[in-house]
């Protein structure tokens, strides 16, 4: 009479390479698992330092313009070519009236 084999009676008969194969899947698929949290850690650190470089440099080049405007009123002639080319390029022409 043959009795059904639970599945550990089917591990302790499968040919040792088959359970060793099987092991080696499972571990891979955990440390894959693991890896992905990994990197959307990764990911999220990324886009956090990204937005603070972002704010960094407009923070930048508001104190740059500030200079330069400060520069072009006070010391003109002390300029770089480049400065000037900078803060004409920022200036805005004002409407009459507002």
């Amino acid at each position: 009479m043959n009795t059904p084999r639970t599945d550990e009676a089917k591990w302790e008969t499968a040919p040792a390479t088959i359970v060793v194969s099987v092991y080696f899947a499972q571990t891979l698929e955990r440390e894959n698992a693991a890896l992905r949290e990994q990197l959307k850690d990764c990911s999220a650190a990324f886009d956090k330092q990204q937005k603070q470089l972002d704010r960094n440099t407009e923070q930048i080049a508001a104190k740059q313009a500030k200079i330069d405007a400060l520069m072009f009123e006070h010391c003109p002639d002390e300029m770089t070519e480049e400065q000037i080319a900078r803060w004409k390029k920022h200036q805005v022409v004002k409407e009459e009236g507002k």
